[in-house]
């Protein structure tokens, strides 16, 4: 599903939920389900006791005392920065999409304020502005585009035959085509609108640590990936890295994390074993090895793949026999989940959190946006 446009990755989604690009730890999936309440649910009350408040009183949000004993079991204090630890990763999460809902807004508010502006140069109604540059230029598909990309997309259609699928096809098709003139139009419209959008992501302090790199250590632009050598999606993402450090050379550093997810079974043995490599001067020929044979990362592969990136194999299999890097790998899993990592690959863009496995195009623009500053 990576290169198609999000309009019809969310189409494919409809008829076959189970295409994602973006590998969720099992915590991660019970609350994504629970997300959008348990934090729009207090903000909406919060919104609600602003509306109903017809005093003057300013309310003022006091800082929590980090000492302040907020528990105690069998005489063991826990404290507000107990408290604030444990809860760190969970909170980043929601100060992005916190992040992501006002981006969306923002988006629409420029919109609807560009159209309205266009619409009273030329004396109409924004309806009627928009009936006449977007609905009336859009023909309707014909039943041989229909069938077309039925017969291009069959395998994504979840078992549908093309009769069950041909109005959902159809009822796309149309509202995709309205939405690229209205992209266009509205391209035009920023031109010449002079927009421009000051509002900034929430950032991350993420710490690099002794962890593997590529690309110089004072380059502007530092991406940090939590990844799981057993994840689909972040096999799925190596050429895009691979262009971007090959042309950003000097401007980026890339940073790989530990983070092998719990239910993929040989994963947390495949990072030691890079980590084992990686003593001998060979960890990203090794990675490399482990990206190309994703499908067979059993113990005994593992060391396969180690002859072949002609590692010393006394000292590679002592250091993965003897678990050396099972701690440290442990902790890398532990202080992702710390920073909001919630499945891989996640990505931390000098600090903006950033997932899934996007095209080049989308790392683009934020790795610009960060160098132009």
């Amino acid at each position: 599903m990576v290169g198609r446009p999000d309009h019809e990755r969310l189409f494919i989604l409809k008829l076959h939920p189970s295409t994602s690009n973006f590998r969720m730890s099992n915590n991660g999936e019970k609350k994504m389900k629970r997300i959008a309440l348990c934090f729009l649910l207090p903000a909406s009350c919060f919104l609600l006791l602003l509306s109903c408040n017809k005093g003057t009183t300013t309310a003022v949000v006091v800082p929590a005392n980090p000492t302040e004993v907020v528990a105690t079991v069998n005489g063991a204090n826990i404290t507000n920065a107990d408290l604030d630890i444990a809860i760190k990763g969970r909170l980043q999460r929601v100060d992005q999409e916190i992040y992501e809902i006002k981006k969306g807004a923002l988006s629409e508010l420029v919109e609807t304020t560009l159209i309205e502006e266009a619409a009273k140069k030329q004396g109409k109604s924004a309806d009627d502005y928009m009936k006449e540059n977007i609905e009336d230029k859009v023909s309707a598909p014909t039943d041989e585009d229909i069938k077309k990309f039925y017969d291009q997309r069959k395998e994504q259609m979840g078992g549908k035959s093309f009769k069950e699928a041909e109005g959902q096809i159809k009822a796309y098709l149309e509202q995709s085509r309205k939405q690229a003139v209205r992209a266009q139009l509205l391209n035009g419209l920023k031109a010449s609108g002079n927009v421009k959008v000051l509002l900034s992501p929430p950032r991350i302090e993420v710490e690099v640590g002794d962890n593997p790199s590529i690309g110089p250590k004072n380059a502007p632009i530092t991406i940090i990936e939590f990844t799981d050598y057993q994840c689909p999606f972040c096999s799925r993402v190596r050429p895009t890295i691979k262009q971007i450090t090959e042309e950003y050379k000097d401007k980026v550093r890339y940073v790989l994390r530990d983070f092998p997810l719990s239910f993929h079974q040989f994963a947390k043995k495949a990072h030691e074993a890079a980590r084992c490599a990686g003593d001998q001067g060979k960890y990203w020929d090794y990675s490399n090895e482990l990206w190309a044979h994703q499908q067979a990362l059993q113990p005994d592969k593992l060391k396969e793949y180690a002859k072949a990136t002609k590692l010393n194999m006394k000292k590679f299999d002592e250091c993965l026999d003897k678990g050396k890097y099972t701690k440290e790998v442990e902790e890398n899993v532990a202080y992702g989940a710390s920073v909001g990592a919630q499945g891989t690959p996640s990505f931390f863009i000098n600090g903006i959190f950033f997932s899934g496995a996007r095209p080049y195009a989308d790392f683009k623009v934020v790795i610009d946006q960060e160098l132009n500053k």
